[in-house]
């Protein structure tokens, strides 16, 4: 019998679990259908079936640690969940333990300890990455170390009484998206992403002569920048990495939507269009519905759940954020709550016709 091959060129991690997946689903499945009486295989065909299942199930584990059962696919989430807590709270231990020790420290001493941290981190990352295959560990050293740098350029601006600059803000996305990309890690993936489109935000505060602690205040710069983000998952860099093209995506269209709430509600606090607000209000009024509705549509067609699910989470929270913004000062609160929970069964009535027509019902 050939041996399973599972080392191609084309075989990534996110392929390897389907893979499983499939196997087992495939499993339950014949065996059901032998229980019932529609199917059933030659004693010695369902056992090089098996025996082929099996070993090839074996070189996936040791090559991409795959979850071969529900009970290591709920204990990997719980090690996903494990792996984000435990970077907040390493990178939490980290930004303390340098206020809690800085004032003993000469101004030698901190720079010498400012630039070590990141570095030492930096190479447990490297070790951590080729001992797991999970990388698991590897993620939390490596925001450890994105935050010591974080606090790094922070405490040296401090030192030399540097003014506040954009450029911060790109340096750590800048070593956010290298880490991201050397170890294929999803969730500094999203982080450089998210400081350098914070980035362009404060660029655009310093050409409009805006303070730049104000410039999250005026959110607009996020929506090309979301835009670009969500283009960039279609690049063939992204594409070859499993989970990079839907963390783009997903970013993206946070970055295009969230920001709408605000622009469309309070257009003349957060919007930097010089237009009465009645217009831009609309404007951005027109533009969350239209865009709303477009990422549900197209979420659903192409298999983008991310953003599918982004999207009618924003048109849930945009519809009654303006339905609150329109009709609350005037209209009496019970036909008020009657009428948000009569879009609440419109909404249902909408995605039902929607996932029937899916199914070809």
């Amino acid at each position: 019998m050939a041996e399973p091959l599972v080392d191609g060129p084309a075989l990534t991690r996110a392929r390897a679990q389907q893979r499983a997946d499939q196997i087992e689903a495939f499993t339950h499945e014949l065996g059901e259908l032998e229980r019932e009486g529609v199917l059933r295989l030659e004693p010695s065909d369902r056992a090089r079936v098996d025996d082929y299942h099996a070993r090839f199930l074996e070189r996936l584990a040791g090559s991409f640690d795959v979850d071969r059962t529900e009970r290591q696919r709920r204990m990997s989430l719980g090690m996903r969940i494990a792996s984000l807590i435990g970077a907040v709270t390493l990178s939490a231990a980290v930004v303390l333990f340098f206020n809690r020790v800085w004032g003993v420290l000469a101004t030698p001493a901190q720079l010498a300890v400012l630039a070590a941290a990141p570095l030492l981190l930096l190479g447990a990352v490297d070790v951590a990455a080729r001992r797991e295959k999970t990388l698991y560990v590897a993620s939390i050293l490596a925001a450890a170390a994105t935050a010591a740098f974080i606090l790094n350029v922070s405490v040296v601006g401090a030192i030399f009484n540097m003014r506040p600059s954009p450029v911060a803000f790109a340096l750590w996305g800048a070593l956010a998206l290298a880490l991201a990309y050397t170890y294929g890690l999803r969730l500094l993936l999203a982080g450089g992403i998210a400081m350098a489109m914070l980035f362009l935000c404060m660029l655009a505060a310093r050409a409009a002569g805006i303070d730049l602690g104000a410039s999250i205040a005026r959110p607009e710069p996020l929506l090309p920048a979301g835009a670009l983000a969500f283009a960039a998952s279609f690049l063939p860099a992204n594409r070859r990495r499993a989970g990079f093209p839907e963390t783009w995506r997903l970013v993206g269209s946070v970055a295009v939507l969230l920001p709408l709430i605000f622009l469309s509600t309070w257009a003349g606090v957060f919007s930097y269009l010089p237009w009465p607000d009645r217009v831009t209000g609309s404007l951005y009024d027109v533009a969350g519905f239209v865009l709303g509705a477009a990422g549900i549509w197209f979420g659903i067609r192409a298999g983008w759940r991310e953003v599918a699910q982004v999207s009618t989470g924003f048109l849930v929270v945009f519809v009654f954020a303006k339905c609150f913004d329109w009709w609350w000062d005037w209209m009496p609160r019970y036909l008020f709550f009657l009428l948000l929970g009569g879009l609440a069964v419109a909404v249902l009535v909408v995605l039902g016709r929607i996932r029937a027509r899916q199914r070809g019902v």
